[in-house]
């Protein structure tokens, strides 16, 4: 179907290019999502009466320079149009947009964000146009700017940081300084904008410790308070050899990176385990202390909940996922705190709530493989909770509990105000394995009743 429409654009005099990440990826080996078209020689109005031919034209967009295609067949593509920015405001939106498709590539590739993203593939003949040197930057793992207008965008920066983390790439000292210069406008961001640019940090990151470095290189993670906190909070060398609490965890988030593709994780999952291998120990910074001859962190664990909701609800992380990660934050060294028994990954797969056993023992994993030299992979005590929790049928849930009010109904209570202290307890009684279904569950709850009425 895109060849046709590309076939009849041509035919009515436009010509059609391929710029942006699909170019870029193509040239990288990169699986290629999105196709990025780009009409010359045509206005919108000549184009739209193109695309209408092959289905339905939402043109909402069409000041912008964007004309959306719905074909019939389900699948949908964007065509834009050459034109300019010119900076009205502050922020992403803060812009007035000039649609002219007389323009050439070269004017047209100015406005675009990095040189890495301003390759032009013809989509007829194949010819590619690179007027500001992508494809050696691309090879050099250079993210360079297009252009001074860089600095006309603080979300470029944000895009640059999850390039970086995508691709193995960093800054050169001109977008640097550029993106330095961006970051009292950080706050003129949307959440949501925010939020899209750090979910690609952790649903794509090949190495994200390459988007953190450059956030640090731009002064960028000062925006972010408890992050850079990190940064020379020592941690003592027999347990933490590779260095202070930034350092372990750039090392604990490649390592996330690297389970997340082992295990072909979707994209919420890999975004837990990435933003959990992030705030893990966020608790360091202000629990650190030289006890005994050694630098200790007690209490890490529990003090990093409220600074990991505080730095997620900041980049606009959904609660949905704030809500999954915060007990893997508190829980992440229960394998060190605790006896391994049925009763205690009971209460553990309780304690996690929306979280799960399998969750956490991919960020345990990750923890212990953020340490070099030392070994990494599974302790020993979570491999055994994870045996345990799947026959406890808790590795992937919570319990449930088993006694419910039906059941004090059945014995010929009518509800009353204690149903709710009473099923507590036999709750706290299922967790602990005095009863394990619902015959014993019965005789429990009647003993329980003798003895409170």
């Amino acid at each position: 179907m895109l060849t046709s429409i590309i076939q009849s654009i041509t035919h009515s005099g436009g010509r059609a290019w391929f710029v942006g990440g699909c170019v870029r990826d193509q040239m990288l080996g990169l699986e290629c999502k999105d196709l990025d078209v780009e009409v010359f020689n045509l206005d919108a109005h000549r184009l739209t009466t193109v695309l209408r031919e092959f289905g339905r034209v939402d043109e909402v967009g069409v000041s912008f320079g964007v004309i959306k295609l719905r074909t019939p067949d389900g699948a949908d593509y964007d065509f834009t149009l050459p034109r300019r920015e010119n900076k009205t405001g502050q922020g992403h939106r803060g812009f007035q947009v000039e649609v002219d498709h007389t323009m050439t590539v070269a004017e047209a590739a100015a406005r675009r964000d990095f040189t890495i993203n301003a390759i032009y593939r013809c989509a007829t003949s194949g010819e590619l146009l690179d007027p500001y040197g992508g494809q050696d930057d691309l090879k050099a793992g250079v993210l360079r700017a297009t252009s001074p207008h860089f600095a006309e965008d603080p979300l470029r920066v944000l895009r640059g940081m999850q390039f970086a983390a995508r691709l193995d790439m960093r800054f050169d000292e001109f977008t640097a300084e550029l993106a330095s210069s961006l970051r009292d406008e950080y706050g003129s961001l949307a959440a949501e904008r925010v939020w899209g640019e750090w979910h690609k940090w952790a649903t794509r990151s090949v190495i994200p410790s390459r988007g953190l470095d450059a956030l640090r290189a731009v002064s960028w993670l000062e925006l972010y308070p408890e992050l850079s906190a990190l940064p020379g909070v020592p941690q003592d060398p027999e347990w933490h050899p590779e260095g202070d609490v930034w350092t372990h965890t750039l090392l604990v988030c490649d390592a996330a990176a690297e389970i997340a593709t082992r295990e072909d994780l979707d994209d919420f999952e890999r975004t837990v385990l990435l933003f959990a291998a992030l705030c893990h120990d966020l608790g360091k910074a202000t629990t650190t202390e030289f006890i005994d001859g050694h630098w200790r962190a007690r209490g890490h664990c529990e003090a990093g909940v409220p600074l990991s909701r505080s730095f997620l609800e900041s980049i606009g992380c959904p609660e949905a996922v704030v809500e999954v990660i915060e007990p893997l934050v508190a829980e992440h060294l229960v394998h060190a705190r605790h006896d391994t028994t049925p009763r205690t990954v009971r209460r553990l797969a309780n304690r996690l709530g929306r979280a799960t056993v399998e969750q956490l023992a991919r960020l345990i994993e990750a923890d212990m493989n953020g340490r070099p030299p030392l070994p990494g992979g599974l302790p020993e005590a979570v491999i055994e909770i994870q045996r345990q929790a799947r026959e406890l049928d808790v590795e992937r849930n919570r319990p449930r509990p088993i006694m419910m009010g039906r059941h004090l109904i059945a014995l010929g209570h009518k509800p009353d105000v204690w149903f709710g202290e009473v099923l507590a307890e036999c709750f706290e009684a299922q967790l602990d394995g005095e009863f394990d279904c619902e015959t014993t569950g019965i005789a429990f709850m009647e003993r329980l009743l003798q003895e409170r009425l």
